[in-house]
């Protein structure tokens, strides 16, 4: 369960920004024993992991978007997941949460190393890594060696100005009757101008589901 006091970390980002180590960070969390963790204990996991990401400013996705999310994964059942940009590990182990009751596969992308090692570390800790599978480097390069068709649910939160690129990518990804999340949507339209142009010139059919915590939306397109 989402802790929904966490709305109120709204206003954080604009505050300094705190620097932790990784050890420093760990240490903060809640301790927890990785085998048959209970929904409760994860999730009181993730809500620490949530607050303190708004005071390192990790771009994790806002509690109400974790609950639309979770949601559309519980109506879907998707069973092979492809996320394209993880940060710290918190929204692919929101959608673990969902999925792995029916051992869904989530295959996250990240860039960065720093992240990865951080990311990893949780998987780790809640009995994650299993199902999850991580690969580094640029989302542009790694998205071609995975196979077609191969994922049934994909979500893009990555860097804004390659939404399209990403999107490209994507629909090749895509199994039949896949859903394609596209994160940040309005907040950031000014950087992804070109795949909105492109979504109108291919008439790709899109609907918007605005996310009222951090003021933005969620793009759903079905394949």
């Amino acid at each position: 369960m989402i802790d929904l006091s966490l709305l109120t970390l709204g206003t954080e980002a604009a505050n300094p920004k705190r620097m932790l180590s990784l050890p420093e960070a760990i240490n903060e969390l809640p301790n927890i024993t990785p085998n048959n963790i209970s929904d409760a204990t994860l999730s009181a996991y993730l809500n620490a992991l949530y607050a303190q990401g708004r005071e390192r400013h990790t771009p994790n996705i806002s509690p109400i978007n974790t609950i639309f999310l979770q949601r559309l994964l519980v109506q879907r059942h998707p069973k092979h997941i492809l996320e394209v940009g993880c940060a710290n590990g918190y929204s692919t182990l929101r959608f673990w949460q969902s999925t792995r009751s029916w051992q869904a596969r989530i295959t996250t992308l990240e860039v960065s190393t720093p992240n990865i090692t951080e990311a990893q570390h949780h998987f780790s800790a809640t009995g994650a890594n299993n199902d999850i599978t991580v690969h580094e480097g640029n989302a542009l390069e790694l998205m071609p060696q995975l196979p077609p068709q191969a994922f049934d649910f994909i979500f893009i939160d990555a860097r804004k100005i390659y939404t399209l690129d990403f999107f490209i990518r994507a629909r090749q990804l895509a199994a039949p009757n896949a859903l394609i999340v596209v994160d940040d949507v309005i907040k950031f339209k000014d950087k992804m101008l070109n795949f909105y142009d492109y979504l109108k010139t291919e008439s790709i059919n899109h609907t918007i589901e605005r996310i009222d915590d951090d003021e933005d939306g969620v793009m759903l397109i079905y394949t």
